[in-house]
């Protein structure tokens, strides 16, 4: 397990400072080698891009790519986070563990395949 977190993270890390794309790789890594249960790999996910993109933000803004201008902007679009995880809790505390994975790895399936495509026709 540990050589697969390493290779996790190293993939991962530079997934998401290239692309923003390591949420799949993440999915994939917490379903299939830790398997948590749905509670513990929705905690789990949030803070662990909560941490991350925390730690992005300085790089982000020392390279120029970030500005104050933008804060506004994403307060506003934080509400809809919020809103979304009080919307989302109850349908997800209603489905059973196996659906749940199984809905999981679906959406993971779609956003490889779209990372995919969109890499082979920009």
């Amino acid at each position: 397990k540990l050589f697969w977190a390493a290779v996790v993270g190293l993939v991962g890390g530079a997934a998401t400072m290239l692309t923003n794309a390591m949420g799949p790789i993440l999915n994939v890594y917490l379903l299939s080698v830790v398997q948590l249960s749905p509670t513990a790999y929705i905690g789990t996910r949030a803070m662990f891009f909560c941490f991350l993109n925390m730690g992005k933000l300085p790089m982000r803004f020392l390279a120029g790519t970030l500005g104050w201008s933008m804060i506004p902007l994403a307060a506003f679009l934080g509400m809809f986070s919020v809103a979304g995880v009080f919307g989302a809790k109850p349908i997800m505390l209603s489905m059973s563990e196996s659906n749940f994975v199984k809905l999981e790895l679906a959406v993971v399936a779609f956003s490889g395949l779209r990372l995919c495509w969109m890499g082979l026709f920009p």
